[in-house]
C-alpha cells in the first residue's frame, strides 16, 4: 500500500517533534559538526560521516574531515579496490584522529583475511576501527559461529577494534538479531525519510541496548528534484535521518566539496515544518522510482528474490548515474535478476509504487 501525502506529512511531524528532545539537537556551538557516542564502542563519532563508496577524489575527502567530519566509510570492493586507496590517500597523516570503516563478505577464512589484509594496505593503516561484514539479511547470517571466530581471531591479531554488520534486506531481522546475539558491536543500516516506522523504532532499541547505528541510503537515492527556497530536498531528507533518536552518525555519499558543503550545512541547523514540505515534494518525487529497504517484496514474492536487488541497482543507475555501480551490483545478484526479469507474472506490489517487472528488465541489460 503505497504512502499517503498526509500520512507522511504526520509521521514527519511527529518524527521533527521527537527530535526536539534533550540530546538530539544537532548543533554544538555555530559552526561545529555535532558528535555522538557510537553505543558501547565508546568512539566520539561526528553526526555526519563521510562515505566514500563512489568519490575519486581524495581533495573532496580531504576537505570533508578538514571541516571536522571523523568518521569515513568504505570497503575493499568499491571501484574495484580504487576507494580504499583513495581514502588512504586522503587520511594520511591525520589517521590518529579519524574513524575508519570497511568491509568484508563472508566467504572462507582466507578469503576473508586476504581482504582484510588488502584494505589495511590500500589504506596504509595498521588496523580499521570497524570491520563490517558486508550486506547482512537473515539471522542466520548474524549467529554463524564459525564466521564469528574468524572475525574473532583477526580482532585479537589487532587487524581492527570493533566486529560490525552491514544491511540493505531484512534490516529489522537483523538489527534484531545483532540485539540477541551479542557479538557485533554496530550496524550500517539503509535508511531515510521513506523508511517504514517499524524500521526506526528496532532501530532505537538497538541504540539502547548498546548497539552503535550507522545510517546510509540518508537521501535515498539522489534522484533530481526541482527547486524548492532554502535546503534542498537532499539536505532535508538528512536532517530527518540525523535527527532520529538511535541514530549516531550518518554517512552520505559525497562526491564533491559542494556536496560536503551541502551536507555540512544541513546537519548544523535544525528541522521543522518547511523541512516537511521539501521531503512531501521529494517523496512525490520519487513515487516509483527509489527503494526504501522496506523488504515487503521479499514476503510476496513466490520466489523469495523479491524485487529488492533490481530495484537498488535501478536506484544506483538512476539515482546515482552510476552506471559502473549498477553494472557491479548486477553482476553480484545475477541470478536474482535473471529469475525476476524472467518471471512471466510478478507478484509484488511495491510499496514505492516501483515497476518491478521494468526494473528488472533495466537491470538485466546490465548483464548483457
Amino acid at each position: 500500500m503505497h504512502i499517503k501525502r498526509r500520512d507522511l506529512l504526520k509521521g514527519a511531524a511527529v518524527s521533527l517533534g521527537a527530535s526536539l528532545i534533550p540530546g538530539r539537537t544537532l548543533a554544538n556551538q555555530p559552526g561545529e559538526i555535532p558528535t555522538r557516542v557510537l553505543g558501547r564502542t565508546g568512539l566520539e563519532v561526528s553526526v555526519l560521516g563521510y562515505g566514500a563508496m563512489q568519490c575519486s577524489d581524495a581533495a573532496a575527502i580531504r576537505h570533508g574531515l578538514d571541516q571536522g567530519i571523523n568518521y569515513i566509510d568504505t570497503a575493499d570492493c568499491y571501484m574495484g579496490g580504487r576507494n580504499e586507496k583513495i581514502v588512504g590517500q586522503a587520511i594520511s597523516g591525520i589517521r590518529d584522529r579519524l574513524v575508519i570503516a570497511t568491509k568484508v563478505h563472508i566467504s572462507r577464512e582466507s578469503r576473508m583475511r586476504s581482504s582484510v589484509d588488502r584494505s589495511l594496505a590500500s589504506l596504509g593503516v595498521d588496523r580499521v576501527d570497524l570491520m563490517q561484514l558486508h550486506g547482512m539479511s537473515s539471522r542466520n547470517q548474524i549467529v554463524r559461529k564459525d564466521v564469528q571466530q574468524i572475525m574473532k581471531a583477526m580482532k585479537e591479531e589487532g587487524k581492527f577494534r570493533f566486529a560490525a554488520v552491514t544491511t540493505h534486506s531484512n534490516q529489522v531481522e537483523v538489527l534484531q538479531a545483532v540485539m540477541e546475539d551479542g557479538f557485533y558491536d554496530t550496524v550500517l543500516v539503509a535508511v531515510n525519510f521513506r523508511s517504514p516506522p517499524r524500521l526506526f523504532e528496532v532501530i532505537e532499541e538497538a541504540a539502547a541496548a548498546g548497539v552503535g547505528i550507522i545510517a546510509m541510503k540518508t537521501q535515498n537515492g539522489g534522484y533530481r528534484n526541482g527547486p524548492l527556497p532554502g535546503l534542498t530536498p537532499h539536505q532535508a531528507a538528512l536532517r530527518f535521518v540525523v535527527e532520529k533518536p538511535g541514530v549516531h552518525v550518518a554517512v552520505p555519499g559525497m562526491l564533491s566539496r559542494r556536496m560536503v558543503d551541502e551536507n555540512l550545512q544541513a546537519i548544523r541547523g535544525k528541522g521543522g515544518f518547511t523541512d516537511l514540505l521539501r521531503l512531501d515534494a521529494y517523496r512525490a518525487d520519487l513515487e516509483g522510482k527509489a527503494c526504501s529497504f522496506c523488504s515487503r517484496c521479499l514476503d510476496q514474492c513466490r520466489y523469495g528474490t523479491g524485487g529488492l536487488d533490481a530495484a537498488r541497482i535501478a536506484t544506483y543507475s538512476e539515482g546515482y548515474r552510476d552506471q559502473r555501480l549498477a553494472a557491479e551490483r548486477a553482476a553480484e545478484v545475477a541470478s536474482a535478476v535473471r529469475a525476476c526479469a524472467e518471471c512471466e507474472v510478478c507478484t509484488v506490489d511495491c510499496s514505492q509504487g516501483i515497476d518491478i517487472k521494468e526494473a528488472a528488465r533495466r537491470a538485466a541489460q546490465f548483464l548483457a
